[in-house]
């Protein structure tokens, strides 16, 4: 079935125009037709079905349905943040990142980040990345948009997280530590919500390398000298293959929504034993 975004879900015989965009998409794109069966997504975690009305310009849906929800088809508490990578990696990171459940995305501004935000201004980067993973949640049909954070620099996207965060260097596993490779330390230290951090194309520079080695390990209160709490900053690796920065944030987070549960139950069971 055909969706399309609308913020606010029509109730039972009830008559709502389109957004111009998501009409265009659906009747262009899609080759919806007057009278077609569509769903209807509000993004917040609601869905419920309506018929297609075409008059002229005006584009509309009348609700066949009331709103539903569905706790499988929500999002996971996974929370990605990603040095912005270059052209269609960052997008393609996105795209799957919705589908795989990450409930939110803080872009990082690295040491080597190549992409320059500023020329063309954050809030276009944001603009397009929304789209992207919106289409990506219509797409799937998952039921609550992503949410983009505000472009920060690495120790920056250690302010207030109320999670422990997952980091990942490849020089762990060339050491040897194959207790490090994220799937181990998610059976020992993971508890739901998570965060994964991923660095740029080239990794982290030698300083940030320096500065997440002594952090990691360290209460994020020591951190931010805040208040105590047992969410930790924790090292890991994916093997001793050394992985594209798009695909090492794609396999991360496959490892952590598997351990949530996303695949058999689409809900997040932190108490689950099952190592993935």
């Amino acid at each position: 079935m055909k969706r399309v975004l609308c913020p606010i879900l029509p109730k039972l015989g009830q008559s709502i125009e389109l957004d111009p965009t998501e009409a265009k998409h659906l009747t262009t794109v899609l080759r919806a037709r007057e009278g077609d069966e569509i769903e209807l997504l509000n993004g917040a975690g609601q869905k419920s079905q309506g018929v297609l009305s075409i008059q002229g310009k005006k584009i509309a849906v009348t609700g066949t349905s009331q709103p539903v929800r569905n706790a499988k088809l929500n999002a996971l508490p996974i929370h990605l943040k990603v040095a912005i990578l270059k052209g269609d990696a960052m997008e393609w990171v996105i795209e799957k990142a919705v589908e795989l459940g990450v409930k939110s995305i803080t872009p990082l501004l690295t040491d080597y980040t190549v992409v320059q935000v500023q020329k063309k201004g954050i809030d276009a980067f944001l603009e397009r990345w929304q789209k992207i993973a919106d289409q990506a949640l219509k797409q799937c049909g998952r039921l609550e948009r992503i949410h983009f954070h505000e472009p920060v620099s690495l120790l920056e996207a250690f302010i207030h997280p109320p999670y422990s965060t997952f980091w990942l260097d490849e020089s762990l596993a060339e050491e040897g530590r194959a207790r490090h490779h994220l799937q181990n330390e998610l059976s020992s230290h993971a508890r739901a919500p998570i965060g994964l951090l991923v660095g740029p194309e080239g990794g982290f520079s030698p300083a940030e390398r320096e500065r997440l080695f002594q952090l990691t390990g360290h209460s994020i209160h020591e951190i931010n000298k805040g208040e105590a709490n047992k969410q930790v900053l924790i090292g890991c690796h994916l093997g001793s293959l050394v992985l594209r920065a798009e695909t090492a944030a794609l396999m991360g987070i496959s490892l952590i929504a598997g351990k949530l549960g996303a695949f058999e139950h689409g809900t997040a069971d932190p108490e689950a034993k099952d190592s993935v």
